[in-house]
């Protein structure tokens, strides 16, 4: 089967992309279902994802990944092709090591914050949302088509 993932991000664009992929509408969940479409996913099926920015945190897209690795699942970024899982592409433990730092550095930035300023809580799930953000993005930029691992610097 062929599935698609998306979030507040996309459009009609997206689902359009969705349908050239033979993406039936039924099969396209939000980045909140991920727990609810791995209970589907079998070897073999595909995931579509515009990019890594739709999925809600690092950590997410790192669980997600390694179960689709796991699993025999494909799963394929339309704008970071370089962090496509297919069959004979995986990512590797050093890849893998990177995003779990990305994350570690992401929750002790927080720590060290909490330690220095008082605020709500609905100012502090803002500035985790920004962190998390932030890091897909990063994430995003690096291994993006056009990218510094195609330019090569």
């Amino acid at each position: 089967m062929v599935y698609g993932i998306i979030s507040h991000l996309d459009d009609e664009t997206t689902r359009a992309f969705f349908r050239n992929k033979k993406v039936p509408d039924a099969n396209v969940v939000y980045s909140t279902q991920l727990s609810s479409l791995a209970q589907v996913l079998k070897a073999g099926d595909t995931v579509f994802v515009v990019s890594v920015n739709r999925f809600a945190t690092v950590s997410q897209f790192l669980q997600f990944g390694k179960f689709c690795m796991e699993n025999g699942v494909s799963l394929h970024l339309l704008a970071q092709p370089y962090l496509d899982i297919s069959s004979g592409k995986h990512w590797k433990p050093a890849f893998v090591n990177q995003m779990m730092q990305m994350v570690d550095v992401e929750r002790r930035a927080l720590g060290s914050m909490s330690k220095g300023f008082r605020m709500t809580n609905e100012q502090w799930e803002y500035v985790y949302r920004c962190f998390e953000v932030m890091n897909l993005e990063v994430l995003g930029e690096i291994f993006a088509s056009d990218g510094v691992l195609k330019r090569g610097g």
